[in-house]
C-alpha cells in the first residue's frame, strides 16, 4: 500500500523527534509501487532499529518520483522548514540517476531529449501566484498531491517512475558515449559537485545531521551507463575532498534484472533487502 502522511513522508514514526534518518531521492527511493513494509527505507529501518534495539528509531522516507540534487536542496527551504521538531541525525542522498539523465538531456544527447525533465525538481510553478504557492506549502494534504503530480508528469517520458508503459523502454541498451574532456560536461559536474556542497550545508546548518550520499547503478551497457558512471565519481571525489561518508553502492553491489529490479531503475523487495543490508554494513560503522 502507498501512503503519505501529513508531512509528505512514508514512514511509521508516531512522533516526528523519533525520525533519526532522513532518506532523500527519486522514484528509487519514493517506491511507488512497494509496498510501506518492504521499500528500502522501511527495511533500513528495522535493520537499524534491531542492531540498535531501539524500536523508536524511525526512518522518514522523502522520495520524490523524477527528483535530481536540485530538487534535494529545494526541499530543504520548501519542505523540510515547514516541518516542526524535524531533526534528525543523518540525511542519507540516494543519488545519481536523475542527475545523470539531466546530463545527458543537458549535452542533448537523451534519446528523449527534452529540457524540461527537471520539472520534478521544481516543487512549485515557476508562474504559480505567490497566494496559491503559499497555500500549497502550507497545505499537507495539497502539498503531497502537488509534489506528486509535478514529480510525475514529466519523470514518465524518461522511464523514471512507476508505471508499466515505462518498463520496457527503460530496459534499452543504446550505450552513450561521453567525451569527459567536453567543456558542457566539465560545467556541469562541477555544478553538481557545488549542488552537493549545499545538500552537505544545509543538512548540517538546518538539522545539525550528517549527510551520507550513496551511490546508484544501472544494468551494463544501459544507454545512463556512462553519464552515471561520470555522476558517481563526481560524488566520490566530493565525499573524498570533504570527508563525508559515502557509501559506494555502485562498486559492492550487482542487481539483476528480473531479480533485484523490476526494471532498469527500480527495485524489487529482493533489490531491497540487498541495499538494506550493504547501507547497515556500512552504517554500523559510523553509528
Amino acid at each position: 500500500m502507498y501512503k503519505k502522511d501529513s508531512n509528505g513522508f512514508r514512514g511509521d514514526y508516531d512522533n516526528i523527534k523519533q525520525i533519526k534518518i532522513i532518506t532523500v531521492g527519486g522514484s528509487t527511493t519514493d517506491e511507488r509501487w512497494i509496498d510501506e513494509k518492504l521499500t528500502l527505507s522501511n527495511l533500513l529501518q528495522e535493520k537499524l532499529s534491531n542492531h540498535l534495539n531501539d524500536k523508536f528509531f524511525k526512518v522518514a522516507n522523502a522520495g520524490v518520483d523524477g527528483q535530481s540534487s536540485k530538487g534535494h536542496i529545494k526541499n530543504f527551504s520548501l519542505w523540510f522548514d515547514k516541518i516542526q521538531n524535524l531533526k534528525p541525525k543523518y540525511v542519507i542522498f540516494y543519488l545519481g540517476i536523475n542527475d545523470a539523465i539531466l546530463l545527458l538531456v543537458e549535452i542533448e544527447k537523451h534519446p528523449k531529449f527534452k529540457k524540461t525533465f527537471n520539472t520534478a525538481d521544481n516543487l512549485e510553478e515557476e508562474h504559480s501566484s505567490e497566494k496559491v504557492i503559499s497555500y500549497i506549502k502550507n497545505n499537507s494534504a495539497l502539498y503531497n498531491l502537488y509534489k506528486i503530480i509535478v514529480g510525475n508528469v514529466i519523470a514518465r517520458n524518461y522511464g523514471l517512475i512507476h508505471g508499466t508503459d515505462t518498463w520496457e523502454s527503460s530496459y534499452e541498451k543504446k550505450k552513450i558515449d561521453l567525451n569527459l574532456n567536453n567543456t558542457q560536461i566539465k560545467n556541469f559536474l562541477n555544478d553538481y559537485y557545488s549542488r552537493l556542497l549545499q545538500l552537505k550545508k544545509y543538512s548540517k546548518e538546518k538539522f545539525e545531521a550528517k549527510a551520507i550520499f550513496v551511490t546508484q547503478r544501472v544494468p551494463k551497457n544501459h544507454y545512463l551507463e556512462n553519464a552515471l558512471n561520470a555522476i558517481n565519481k563526481q560524488t566520490k571525489k566530493f565525499c573524498v575532498d570533504e570527508k563525508v561518508n559515502c557509501f559506494k553502492l555502485d562498486e559492492n553491489l550487482i542487481l539483476e534484472i528480473n531479480v533485484d529490479l523490476y526494471d532498469a531503475f527500480h527495485t524489487r523487495p529482493t533489490g531491497n533487502m540487498k541495499i538494506s543490508d550493504y547501507i547497515l554494513s556500512e552504517m554500523v560503522k559510523i553509528l
